[in-house]
């Protein structure tokens, strides 16, 4: 069991994902959160993106209306689209969102739908590569300066490291380690896997690697995207506390991450959100202390 956190999260009164700022009508059933798999800060527009059981969620957040007495954000939930697959892995580069999972209950598509894109408004989710042959539990994406974006992921029926570098289309299948969690770093030179061997580090697309001497014993792991003026790696360990590093070779260690996160992402101004089936979280110094955005 996780020890509560030493830098003190801050309560608010609990929001109901069915009340917190979605619409929907009297027939279709409240929003719920049972899994979370994944999750993503989008600066840019003020939203962070959760990878659900039932789809994915999109937050928007209005730090203008932050609470100083409970460290509260505040953050309106509603579905992004219509699509309410078990989104097992989630990407986000832009204004384009790279999903992997199962289709909803009753859905004509495989069990195992590949690599699926979406726009960051729901607006258009469509099968992209690999569909009925993979299933990745974890995805992480970065852009490349003059070249196509990187992307990768592990495939939870295999456990091989799974990695394109075209948009998509051609994938190099790599080592089998059982990762739970994958990133690149912020030039998508190095691609980093947190295994129960601890944090391994590959330098060809995932075709072999290797263990990182002295790095904390990880269980996830993101990187700040290309282009950000504060880019560093952060991992939380398998005891729950925040790690941060600017080379993926010496790491800091922080505070405690919230009770049950499930899922880490750092943002392009380098502050951090933390997941889980509690709520979504932010923290602007690296993980020493945390702000509720909202609460499931």
């Amino acid at each position: 069991m996780r020890r509560a956190g030493a830098a003190t999260v801050g309560t608010v009164a609990a929001l109901s994902v069915a009340l917190a700022g979605c619409t929907s009508s009297a027939s279709e059933p409240p929003l719920a959160v049972t899994h979370v798999h994944a999750v993503d800060l989008d600066d840019e527009r003020g939203a962070v993106y959760v990878a659900t059981h039932e789809g994915i969620l999109r937050i928007t957040v209005d730090t203008s209306a932050a609470d100083a007495a409970t460290s509260s954000e505040v953050g309106s939930v509603e579905r992004l689209g219509e699509w309410t697959g078990d989104v097992m892995g989630m990407a986000r580069l832009g204004d384009t969102i790279y999903l992997s999972g199962h289709p909803a209950p009753g859905a004509s598509s495989p069990a195992n739908i590949g690599v699926y894109q979406a726009d960051v408004l729901g607006q258009e989710i469509v099968p992209l590569s690999l569909e009925g042959e993979v299933d990745f539990h974890s995805m992480t994406i970065t852009d490349v300066s003059g070249a196509s974006p990187a992307l990768a992921g592990i495939d939870s029926a295999s456990g091989r490291v799974i990695a394109n570098r075209d948009g998509g289309e051609t994938w190099t299948v790599g080592a089998a380690i059982s990762a739970r969690s994958l990133s690149w770093d912020v030039d998508a030179q190095r691609l980093f896997a947190t295994t129960e061997q601890g944090l391994q580090v590959s330098t060809d697309d995932g075709v072999t690697f290797s263990l990182v001497d002295g790095a904390p014993r990880l269980l996830l792991i993101s990187s700040a995207s290309a282009g950000s003026p504060d880019a560093y790696l952060a991992g939380v360990d398998v005891e729950g506390y925040v790690h941060t590093s600017t080379d993926g070779v010496t790491w800091n260690s922080g505070g405690l991450a919230p009770a049950l996160t499930a899922a880490v992402s750092v943002g392009s101004e380098g502050s951090l959100v933390a997941a889980g089936t509690q709520g979504v979280y932010r923290s602007n110094d690296r993980g020493a202390t945390w702000v509720v955005i909202v609460e499931f």
